[in-house]
């Protein structure tokens, strides 16, 4: 038995220390990096041993090259997802904001707890775990995978359902605006054509069915962009309910830098259930992110009891290169 020793100290992550990053998981193809505990810290356990508290964790992969990182998730519900070089850091995500009744915007849905695999599969590094926002919402039943990536994309899926922790009221009167219940919300910058990280919103806003003489039909989609302007107000002008899955922020050239275009895929709800909105806060300060963008359920209802089940909810997460994409019709 003493032989055995040395070889289970190394399969086991080293424990949390104060200031120290810790190696959570390393199978020579992943590599998870926890940064130091802070406050309202990130729960860790592998395959349901505790490894300890983090602020943040950060997923690094080996394309070939050594590992780079493509994705954080922080403590405070933030995911950034990063290209491989020469992609830069761009947009942030959050999850699950709503307008009280007579009342503000919540706070987003956190990283209360996360469970990493013992190994990774061939295609996805498959984490379980805990979202709440320490109020009113909690699942106990997140799942995230994060999708093998390459050098032109990086692809976060989650999946969970979310249960009332006590009655809650959401503001009908936000409809008009379309800011109800924001599902996922991407947070942006942009300044002027010189300073941002993004630059243009896109989403389908109509399927038309085109049939010729012969009976051959085809769907004609109609996509809709709106670009950012540095000016105070809502992003797009009535926007309609999703016509495909999709809502993107784009970033339309590597000028000032290679971040990268996000994109929103809605599962579920169903996207018809769902309108896309945005709203920018007019500023000069270069590291502010005035830009919101989010994912609006158009069909939720207003009043939901504590323990019962507010919805359930299936995205995906993706990161590309900048691209200037078609557009059927602009603002």
């Amino acid at each position: 038995m003493p032989r055995l020793l040395p070889l289970l100290c190394c399969l086991v992550a080293a424990p949390a220390l104060a200031g120290v990053n810790t190696t959570l998981f390393d199978d020579g193809q992943w590599r998870v990096i926890g940064a130091p505990a802070g406050p309202d810290p990130i729960a860790v356990t592998r395959d349901g041993a505790p490894l300890g508290d983090f602020s943040a964790l950060v997923f690094s992969y080996d394309l070939g090259l050594g590992f780079v990182p493509v994705l954080s998730l922080a403590a405070d519900g933030t995911l950034e997802p990063r290209l491989p070089p020469p992609g830069e850091p761009g947009a942030t995500a959050v999850l699950g904001r709503y307008f009280e009744c007579d009342g503000p915007l919540t706070a987003p849905l956190r990283f209360a707890a996360l469970d990493l695999p013992e190994k990774a599969n061939s295609d996805a590094l498959k984490l379980g775990g805990t979202l709440s926002n320490f109020d009113s919402l909690v699942s106990d039943k997140l799942k995230l995978w994060v999708v093998q990536p390459n050098a032109n994309r990086v692809r976060v899926e989650l999946r969970y359902k979310l249960r009332a922790t006590r009655d809650l009221c959401v503001d009908p009167d936000r409809r008009d605006t379309q800011e109800e219940f924001r599902i996922v919300e991407l947070q942006s910058r942009y300044l002027s054509p010189a300073a941002h990280l993004n630059d243009l919103t896109r989403y389908t806003k109509g399927t038309d069915l085109d049939c010729d003489v012969f009976g051959d039909c085809d769907f004609d989609r109609t996509s809709f962009c709106a670009a950012l302007e540095n000016t105070t107000g809502y992003v797009i002008d009535s926007p309609n309910r999703l016509r495909d899955r999709d809502v993107e922020l784009f970033h339309t050239s590597n000028v000032p830098g290679a971040t990268p275009s996000l994109a929103i895929e809605m599962f579920a709800p169903h996207p018809r259930a769902v309108k896309p909105q945005g709203f920018v806060t007019q500023s000069a300060d270069p590291g502010a992110m005035n830009v919101a963008f989010w994912a609006d359920w158009a069909d939720v209802k207003r009043e939901h009891h504590v323990g019962k089940t507010v919805g359930s909810f299936s995205f995906a997460l993706e990161a590309t290169p900048p691209r200037n994409p078609s557009c059927d019709r602009r603002q």
